[in-house]
């Protein structure tokens, strides 16, 4: 029983030490030993690794473990798999690719025994039926391999388990093409196709649906990379020509490579045949990339934009108008990344048991379950086998007036042509011709609360969505959509936050989740690395937001105009100067400056009273007016000050820079988690900002947005270090608060769209003509000067004038009461004391004192002293 005790008591005592211990919450706790799983990625490569970097590239920017993900996986460690030098894919069977594989894997540093989670590339028979049998994850990224071809996934048929095909399967992209023609009864064609049938599978199946449909087909092959394929092509357009063929279909799997599209477009264009209105090419690239028509730049080259002949194509990548499209290669490797990665989050949130190995039949269920509705290869769901499902093919055309304008939609899901492939309800705005191949249908624009970028207001709930929000941003919007024309819908991002690289604004942008990112979101470069910006928005910086401080007055504000040691001056010079009048006048028969009435004259003069007598010697009379005159500057200079002081409130101490700041322990600081501020904050070099960050995390000073900020630095004893331009409305908004320092880091507010986004120089342009036509200053004006309600700046703001109370001059008013109290005190004091003399002695020394005078015989005297001896006559 003890034993038992003892046990779980060291339990309790271990547990309380794990939580003490700073680390742990970086365990994983999905792990029973709170380790972290290995994952190991392999590429396959081609045999002059060509391809390999770049897709290894792609997978480390795009493949990025945060949350609870990071902490239950290691940073994926990547194995460079040559298909022919590693796997003798041609030459080998699969027990001999699992060989060479564990021979490739040792060779990069890969611990004995350890095999790969996940491999990433085409689709090869042998590899797949090894992975299969391994149970390891394949993500195909095309049908069939690079150069050599066993089989490919057009071809093969089996439902493999361990199999996710990232592109839409070819056979069905064919099933488009053949609805085409079903739905518009066209019942003929030629088809132009590469010479190699390892190259041309897709066109073989094609071939075959078109020919089950009784479509008269004419097939050519051409070898696109001999010297002779100019004249085979000549040749096959001839005879279309003179056969009065109005359908050609060119089929180029790899496009990329062959260039057969644009070699029959030179040809064509040589036969006038672009220029017949019914004549049709339907081109077919399973890519989707199609080089040719990438960009205004080939379609000039081709002469594409004076085309009368009808273009068509199925595409599951938009077109571009600017050309900045991503290859087939990349916009798959991109997706795979993304795939990858939401099916590691997918593994750890459905892990319910703990346990220390990694499932691979729970990772390839787990990236099964993936959907990704705005993928680089579009809409991206996977059946129970792994095949792609529920994305949509459109048809565009490619050339005239009508350039990248979409005619219909296909979707597989349907049981015959007509309902499969719609060709109604497709509304394409005349207004909206070059803009349909940049931005998608409906623009997805992710914001973050803050004002006045982006404000709520209140509505009835029977509206727009995008009628709910207001501000700088929305406005800024609506700009943007009326230049170029394309329909948004507006959501908050998750926790209202910007973001780094894969969280807030940031991370739904880089997902697809969102087309853009707006409002007030810097331009940095960690989120530069991440996605693409448009030009500057807005300048701004980051600077300080404090309370402002309490009025402090004080009773004696009368005397604030003079410091101590004026005042001490001017009272030394009156002793001073009644100190010479008395010398001056001391040896003087008849004296007047008595060291009283010297004293008395000084305060007269200083007060501006005036005196009983002036001075009459000619030294005293160049002393009074000296003295004088320095009354009189000394009044007028206190008057005028005293006017600045009673209309200027004295305010308290307060913040006015960074420096400031880090020196006031009484005061705590803080700024936006996960924010631009912060991150500036916590690298940050210099001490001062060093002293700043520790100052944060010291006093918990971080905030989840500026709202909460705002709020903390209302209750006092609080800074908030954020952007430059939500300060300064903040500072209008609330006349309890300030901002305060000159902006550092100044930085610019941008528009957030994915890499490569093929909008992003039509929206620059568009800024620099707001900017040109002064609309960003105007709504700068509208949502900042307009809307301010507190003029507390000092400088271009006028002041406020100030009515004065007892506060502005209790001071005088206790001077003057002690003045009346000293005069009352001193007279109550001779009363009193005249009163406690003996009567008799008063009497006998005025007699005493009269009889002197008369002896002296002194006129005055003698008038003295008829006045108590001789009565009035009445």
């Amino acid at each position: 029983m003890l034993t038992r005790e003892l046990f779980y008591t060291w339990i309790a005592i271990g547990l309380g030490i794990s939580a003490l211990i700073p680390g742990i919450e970086t365990r994983c706790k999905r792990t029973a030993n709170g380790k972290r799983y290995r994952l190991t990625i392999a590429l396959l490569a081609d045999d002059n690794n060509s391809n390999v970097t770049q897709q290894e590239g792609i997978l480390m920017k795009n493949v990025v473990l945060t949350g609870e993900v990071g902490k239950c996986f290691l940073s994926p460690h990547y194995l460079k798999l040559k298909v022919h030098d590693s796997l003798g894919m041609d030459k080998k069977g699969w027990t001999w690719i699992k060989n060479g594989m564990e021979q490739a894997s040792l060779s990069q540093g890969t611990r004995p025994g350890t095999r790969p989670n996940l491999i990433i590339g085409p689709f090869y028979t042998n590899l797949a039926m090894m992975l299969e049998r391994e149970g390891i994850a394949y993500l195909v990224t095309d049908y069939k391999g690079f150069d050599w071809i066993d089989m490919s996934r057009v071809e093969d048929r089996v439902k493999w388990k361990t199999i996710v095909e990232i592109r839409p399967p070819a056979q069905e992209q064919n099933l488009a093409v053949v609805d085409l023609f079903s739905v518009n009864e066209w019942d003929s064609a030629v088809m132009v196709m590469p010479g190699q049938p390892r190259d041309n599978q897709e066109c073989q199946d094609l071939a075959s649906q078109l020919l089950n449909k009784q479509v008269s087909l004419i097939p050519y092959s051409v070898e696109a990379r001999s010297d002779n394929a100019e004249a085979m092509i000549k040749e096959i357009l001839r005879n279309a020509r003179l056969s009065r063929q109005r359908h050609i279909i060119v089929c180029s799997p790899r496009d990329e490579r062959d260039k057969l599209i644009e070699k029959v477009l030179k040809e064509a264009k040589l036969f006038d045949m672009l220029s017949k209105s019914k004549q049709y090419f339907i081109f077919v690239d399973p890519s989707s990339y199609l080089q040719p028509f990438a960009g205004a730049n080939q379609m000039y080259r081709f002469g594409l934009f004076s085309a009368r002949c009808q273009l068509l194509a199925f595409r599951y990548i938009r077109p571009s108008y600017d050309g900045t499209m991503q290859s087939a290669m990349e916009a798959a490797s991109i997706d795979a990344a993304r795939v990858t990665t939401l099916g590691l989050n997918r593994y750890i949130t459905d892990q319910q048991e703990t346990t220390n190995s990694f499932s691979d039949a729970r990772f390839i269920k787990a990236l099964k379950s993936v959907s990704l509705e705005n993928g680089k290869t579009g809409i991206i769901h996977f059946n129970a086998t792994g095949q792609r499902e529920g994305y949509t093919l459109d048809l565009y055309k490619h050339g005239g007036e009508d350039m990248y304008e979409r005619i219909a939609e296909w979707s597989f899901n349907g049981t015959s042509p007509d309902y499969r492939l719609n060709q109604t309800g497709i509304v394409n705005d005349p207004r909206k011709k070059p803009q349909i191949g940049i931005f998608p249908e409906l623009v997805k624009v992710v914001v973050v609360i803050e004002d006045p970028f982006v404000m709520t207001k209140s509505i009835s709930m029977e509206r727009e969505n995008r009628e709910e929000f207001e501000g700088f941003t929305i406005d800024l919007l609506n700009h943007l959509q009326s230049a170029l024309n394309f329909r948004y819908e507006i959501y908050v991002s998750p926790n209202n936050q910007y973001g780094a690289i894969w969280d807030g604004m940031v991370g739904e942008v880089k997902s697809g989740n969102a087309t853009l990112a707006m409002g007030a979101i810097s331009i940095t470069s960690q989120r530069e690395a991440a996605i693409d910006f448009s030009l500057g928005v807005l300048s701004t910086g980051v600077n300080i937001l404090v309370s402002m401080p309490a009025d402090h007055y004080t009773i004696f504000q009368f005397l604030k105009p003079f410091s101590l040691e004026l005042w001490m001056a001017i009272l030394g010079s009156s002793v001073v100067v009644s100190l010479v009048y008395f010398v001056l006048d001391y040896t003087r028969s008849e004296k007047k400056f008595t060291l009283k009435e010297t004293l008395w004259f000084s305060v007269g003069t200083l007060l501006k009273r005036g005196t009983d007598f002036s001075p009459r010697p000619i030294s005293q009379r160049v002393l009074t007016a000296g003295f004088g005159f320095f009354v009189l500057i000394t009044v007028a200079t206190y008057t005028a000050n005293m006017a600045a002081f009673l209309t200027t409130k004295n305010l308290g101490k307060t913040i006015t820079s960074f420096e400031s700041l880090s020196e006031n322990d009484d005061i705590s600081c803080g700024t936006v988690r996960n924010s631009a501020t912060m991150n500036f904050l916590s690298m940050g070099t210099k001490p001062v900002f060093k002293r700043l960050w520790e100052k944060i995390q010291e006093s918990d000073g971080l905030v989840s947005n500026s709202s909460e900020g705002r709020e903390r630095v209302a209750r006092g004893n609080y800074a908030f270090i954020f952007d430059y331009l939500i300060n300064a409305y903040s500072e209008g908004a609330d006349c309890d608060i300030k901002a305060v320092a000159s902006p550092i880091l100044i930085q610019e507010h941008g528009i957030g769209m994915a890499e490569g986004a093929p909008f992003k120089t039509s929206i620059n342009i568009e800024l620099l003509k707001l900017k040109e036509n002064g609309v960003l200053q105007g709504l700068k004006k509208k949502w900042w000067d307009d809307k301010r309600k507190c003029n507390i700046d000092v400088g271009n703001k006028k002041k406020s004038n100030v009515q004065f109370g007892v506060s502005h001059t209790a001071g005088v008013f206790i001077l003057g009461a002690f003045g009346i109290s000293c005069g009352v005190a001193f007279f109550l004091f001779k009363k009193f004391y005249l009163i406690a003399k003996p009567a008799s002695r008063n009497t006998d020394e005025e007699d005493e004192k009269e009889k002197k005078q008369l002896c002296n015989a002194s006129p005055g005297s003698v008038s003295r002293s008829s006045k108590h001896s001789i009565p009035t006559p009445v």
